[in-house]
């Protein structure tokens, strides 16, 4: 309730749920309505947010591995979102969410709320299936994206 207490504008603690260190503040920004610069600003001064320097650039070479239970699991959703259609895909992920996850992945359903892309859906298919592998494992995470999509 401190957090209530310091943070008196509704939206603003709205923004402190959203914020996940993923997600520029320019992507929440143009996601989010009510929000302005001046409310990451507030926040970072009362010291409950901080800027995160810049991602330093990676070489090809040095790209990041996917994690071992989301490549076992075929997390790569790129080339199968193509096949499925906004609405479709969305409210699959809806489902996929609450069945998967439950009280757990009520974040991501917030986020979900918020999403008017697919690229933004793309996004959320391949966080909630990683999730999944590892809460529930590789079988698991697996069978979801048969859910989503189908192969």
């Amino acid at each position: 309730m401190l957090q209530r207490a310091l943070v008196k504008e509704r939206a603003q603690r709205n923004l402190l749920l959203l914020i996940d260190g993923k997600n520029t503040q320019e992507k929440l920004l143009a996601g989010l309505a009510g929000i302005s610069a001046q409310d990451f600003k507030a926040l970072e001064t009362l010291g409950l947010i901080m800027q995160s320097g810049p991602a330093p650039a990676a070489s090809p070479a040095a790209a990041p591995a996917a994690s071992p239970a989301a490549s076992a699991a075929g997390v790569d959703v790129d080339m199968a979102v193509g096949s499925v259609d906004f609405a479709t895909l969305r409210g699959l992920l809806g489902k996929l969410i609450s069945k998967e996850l439950g009280m757990r992945g009520i974040g991501m359903s917030m986020v979900l709320e918020e999403a008017m892309t697919v690229d933004d859906l793309r996004d959320i298919a391949k966080r909630t299936l990683k999730q999944i592998a590892d809460r529930k494992g590789i079988a698991a995470a697996a069978e979801a994206r048969k859910f989503l999509f189908g192969s």
